[in-house]
């Protein structure tokens, strides 16, 4: 069972108390997580203090736990790797461009990774969502268009991919790529307005939520928990 949070952008106003209370909530799940996934913009200004809190208030997990680097962050070095978790496999790809709020993604590293495991049931994260949600100031700078057809190329030979996952939008969404779903998880924190068509950034104070992935009889499912 991998647990998703995203988008805590720690720095900012209430973040921390935010990403605290999903701390508690994945703790209160009545399954303890394998691993728990934070796709991405950990940092609000990619200052070194809103990392120091990042590990202080995701300590209490215990799980092992996977970043990921948004356009928010400025990590040393790429988030990019493959792990098991549990009967999972959890493929980060790192889309972040240095000084820019929308995504490219390596697709080869990408297959490279996906053919050395073709069995194992494969969740794929990214921080950029490769889908079109249809609230334009969002999908402007989202994955560039390019990488993500590729991206829906590989998916289509690549069955053991079960989901695509992604935060950067702060909001939960669902859409096919490549005949596989692709889910958006919640900033931990505050959440874009839904506006379709909208071209100016409204954020709301609209709950947050986590996402749970789980195997169940075979299959992947994912549950959306609010927090």
């Amino acid at each position: 069972m991998l647990v998703q949070l995203s988008d805590p952008n720690l720095g900012g106003p209430s973040s921390a108390e935010a990403l605290a209370a999903a701390v508690g909530r994945v703790l209160a799940l009545d399954n303890a997580p394998d691993a728990v996934l934070v796709s991405g913009d950990i940092a609000d200004t990619g200052a070194p203090a809103e990392y120091e809190l990042a590990r202080e208030l995701l300590a209490p997990l215990g799980a092992p736990v996977h970043l990921l680097a948004g356009n928010h962050d400025a990590f040393a070095e790429r988030t990019a790797y493959a792990v098991p978790c549990g009967e999972l496999r959890l493929v980060a790809c790192d889309t972040s461009l240095p000084g820019r709020d929308d995504g490219r993604l390596d697709v080869e590293w990408l297959a490279a990774r996906l053919a050395e495991d073709a069995e194992t049931p494969t969740i794929v994260a990214l921080h950029h969502h490769p889908v079109s949600i249809g609230i334009p100031w969002l999908d402007e700078i989202g994955l560039a268009a390019a990488d993500a057809a590729a991206l829906a190329e590989l998916l289509a030979r690549s069955p053991q991919v079960r989901r695509v996952v992604a935060g950067h939008v702060h909001r939960t969404s669902l859409a096919l790529l490549g005949g596989c779903p692709v889910i958006t998880c919640t900033s931990t924190n505050r959440q874009a307005r839904l506006e379709l068509g909208g071209t100016a950034a409204r954020l709301t104070d609209e709950p947050p939520s986590l996402l749970v992935h789980a195997l169940a009889g075979g299959r992947l499912v994912t549950h959306v928990q609010p927090i």
